[in-house]
């Protein structure tokens, strides 16, 4: 995307919160006149432009980053992403304590961002018709808006809502649905008028969509496909088995997306390049713009110099890593022995710990150097990949009861990364759980793992501790940079047991269903929204 795109950070992106005048920054609607915004549909179009930069649009203050927190929170709330160091960021996400603080200012930003896009999407739905253009140019710009409203809707009702029950019967509270640039005060709906509301945009966005043949310019824009995606998503979480499985074969049939496992090569950029043939939408890198520190997904994961991963590597939960079969690609990805491993990326002075990721490369540091700077910060990151579709339709198809093809779905995938996989014979809850346990390792870090567990109602299990006789953590046994600790107990968990054992016992199980899952409403919304209730704290 061009700079000057950009110019609509300054000029539309005016709302925080949901809701009340008293809580807007009001820059925008006093200094823009709305009718130069919509005059024609080249102009409109900076505002789609505006909610792309939102998505990863960094904050007043490090980790706050937009969609990247928020990809980056799910995981670190879930058992395979796996903290291994005491540090300022992402410690209070991993041990459950922050999304559970009102008064917190980091799971207000992902409110507020998720909301400010909502607005902007209202103010695009509302005055895109008159714009001055072609009906194609029309649709292309309100289909992607009417998107963004959807996709900003889903990501709030996962959170603040409980999880949708297919069983049905789901009054429970959602979130404040804001369906237009009303900022009057508003109770929250239901998950069940949530989810019919998200539907029912999708199913727009998808109609208009259908109808554009405009090429995308960057993988940063909507088309029919993204949305698509994102509805067998929708559905996925629902529990609408077939129908998940059908959206998500309709991106697989017709995107023109193609597995390409070349993203595991070892090489600079590895898992980070949005040229990649499964990469269907993406955050597009801007160095130019992008060049704060820790204000990006790379910087909390990636082994590069100017990183909370120099001092903090991510690891992988081990009982998940050692059932990974030897011939599968995606094996190297992380590492079990840091003292012996040939190329092992680092940045110089970085530490390394057992099972420490080498998923996302930006950049390739020189370890024995100095004076290496980490000269990369940043980097494409996906949001959608073909891969994740074809585990929708194995998924969708294992449950709804169509085994055949639940296991050539599965296979696309897993023979893709291992040559040596061979077509599933499993049935009912063992092949489901094969199903799981591909999604599990190809998506790790991306973004899905809390909410795969919320939806799917089940705890989150951080694995047991070590039996009595085997090591039994901290620096003392081992569990520190460069070594490998030993005496392990072939059964354990690695959660919670290197350095200084940061993240402690309280999280290393929430049973399913517990008041945990759901996150607290920022208290700034209670107090300019009365309307609004907050979730049992």
């Amino acid at each position: 995307m061009k700079k000057n795109i950009y110019i609509i950070s300054v000029l539309f992106l005016f709302v925080t919160m949901s809701c009340n005048k008293g809580f807007l920054e009001t820059e925008s609607t006093s200094n823009v006149d709305q009718s130069a915004m919509f005059k024609d549909t080249k102009t409109a179009m900076m505002a789609i432009n505006g909610m792309h930069r939102i998505m990863y649009d960094k904050g007043n203050f490090a980790p706050k980053m937009g969609y990247q927190y928020y990809m980056l929170y799910m995981d670190f709330l879930g058992e395979d992403l796996v903290y291994t160091k005491s540090n300022a960021q992402f410690g209070n996400e991993t041990n459950w304590t922050r999304h559970r603080q009102p008064s917190n200012q980091y799971p207000r930003h992902i409110y507020e961002y998720i909301y400010k896009i909502i607005a902007n999407a209202n103010m695009v739905i509302e005055n895109i018709d008159n714009a001055e253009g072609t009906q194609e140019e029309r649709d292309n710009i309100k289909g992607q808006a009417i998107f963004y409203r959807a996709f900003s809707h889903f990501c709030a009702v996962q959170l603040y809502g409980q999880r949708y029950d297919r069983a049905g019967n789901n009054n429970q509270e959602g979130i404040v649905l804001r369906l237009s640039s009303s900022t009057e005060p508003k109770a929250r709906s239901t998950v069940e008028e949530c989810y019919k509301s998200i539907n029912d945009d999708l199913d727009e966005a998808i109609g208009l969509l259908s109808n554009v043949h405009i090429p995308r310019t960057t993988k940063m824009h909507i088309n029919v496909h993204v949305a698509r995606a994102i509805k067998a998503r929708v559905l996925l979480t629902q529990g609408k088995w077939l129908e998940a499985a059908a959206m998500a074969k309709q991106v697989v049939d017709q995107s023109g997306a193609q597995m390409d496992n070349s993203c595991y090569d070892y090489k600079q950029g590895r898992c980070t390049d949005a040229s990649n043939k499964e990469w269907i939408w993406a955050k597009i890198a801007q160095p130019a713009l992008e060049t704060a520190t820790l204000f990006n997904f790379y910087s909390y994961i990636s082994n590069t110099n100017i990183s909370y991963n120099r001092n903090t590597p991510r690891a992988i939960y081990n009982l998940l890593y050692e059932r990974i079969s030897p011939t599968d690609v995606r094996k190297q990805l992380w590492v079990p022995d840091v003292t012996n491993q040939p190329n092992l990326v680092y940045p110089p002075g970085g530490n390394r710990y057992k099972w420490m990721s080498q998923k996302f490369i930006v950049d390739f540091p020189d370890n024995k150097s100095a004076s290496y700077n980490g000269s990369l910060i940043t980097a494409d990151l996906a949001f959608i990949r073909l891969p994740e579709m074809y585990l929708i339709m194995a998924e969708g198809y294992a449950r709804g009861g169509d085994e055949p093809n639940a296991r050539l779905a599965l296979y696309a995938v897993a023979h893709d990364r291992d040559p040596m996989y061979t077509l599933s014979v499993n049935t009912g809850d063992d092949l489901a759980e094969e199903i799981m346990f591909q999604r599990r390792v190809e998506l790790w870090g991306e973004g899905f793992r809390f909410l795969d567990l919320k939806r799917l109602n089940m705890a989150l299990d951080r694995g047991p501790k070590p039996r009595t006789g085997y090591n039994q953590g901290g620096a003392i046994n081992g569990w520190k940079s460069n070594s490998n600790p030993t005496n392990l107990d072939p059964l354990a968990s690695n959660f919670n047991m290197y350095e200084d054992q940061p993240i402690g016992e309280a999280s290393r199980y929430i049973p399913a269903g517990a008041k945990e899952w759901q996150w607290v409403i920022p208290e700034l919304e209670l107090q300019y929204n009365p309307l609004c209730t907050q979730n049992p704290m």
